[in-house]
């Protein structure tokens, strides 16, 4: 099969089960501490996949740790990124939060180009310029509608928790994309895809435990069994999901 192809089916797994998951957790976080789940979650995953790369190939670990400029970089980008992803669809419409994120994704890419940054990507053709261009177009039109109180939802119903929650969106996609980044320059030194997956989030578990303490309430309403089945769907759907992201950029690349 074609890899531009396949590439394109990957994306399109991705949109879908990223959209189903702040959809999801969307909901979820009017109840839970959005950080009490991400470091159950993230923990769980990380876990297992240092765990497995420790064991099957423990020289990948070693090449990250013998790189830690690049790894402590993408553990700084994904906390923030993690973090700024999970406020953002606590606060506004969950679905617009992940198309302000996706569509600053590309753009940022452009711009990392014209900065010199050597994983950015010009514009090869005047259909892809066209698309970039509406992406932004679309980003200030779902900003609007929801810093004006247009859209679905905005918690308590106020303009600055929407603006927050839109230029939260923003730089999580912005640091996503320098996730990516970061994560190409271990893959080159030869850190493979489970070893930067499961690394990536070291810094982000730390933060979010910490911050799941300093909540009175982080579990809401919820028992162990309901909490568990909530962190199990929230593994169904990390997994694969950031799964199609590598195999979508390593076909593109």
């Amino acid at each position: 099969m074609d890899k531009a192809f396949l590439g394109v089916i990957w994306a399109f797994a991705f949109v879908f089960l990223e959209s189903f998951q702040a959809v999801f957790f969307g909901g979820l976080f009017q109840s839970l501490s959005p950080y009490l789940f991400g470091f159950l979650v993230f923990g769980i995953t990380s876990l297992g996949f240092v765990g497995w790369t420790a064991l099957k190939k423990p020289q990948h670990i070693k090449n990250a740790l013998n790189n830690p400029r690049p790894l402590i970089a993408i553990n700084i980008a994904a906390t923030i990124a993690v973090m700024s992803y999970l406020v953002s669809i606590k606060l506004i419409e969950p679905a617009i939060a992940y198309c302000i994120s996706a569509g600053a994704m590309p753009i940022t890419t452009y711009v990392l180009f014209r900065l010199g940054v050597r994983e950015g990507e010009g514009m090869r053709n005047r259909f892809e310029a066209a698309g970039n261009a509406l992406l932004f177009c679309g980003i200030v039109y779902l900003a609007g509608i929801t810093i004006t109180g247009s859209s679905g939802f905005v918690r308590e119903g106020a303009w600055e928790i929407a603006l927050i929650g839109v230029l939260l969106a923003v730089l999580d996609g912005v640091l996503f994309t320098w996730v990516l980044v970061y994560g190409q320059r271990l893959d080159k030194v030869g850190v493979g895809p489970d070893a930067v997956f499961g690394l990536r989030f070291m810094f982000y578990i730390c933060a979010a435990g910490g911050l799941a303490l300093t909540d009175p309430a982080p579990a809401g309403q919820y028992e162990f069994s309901e909490l568990s089945m909530l962190v199990l769907i929230g593994l169904l759907l990390t997994i694969p999901d950031r799964k199609s992201t590598r195999l979508n950029s390593s076909h593109f690349s």
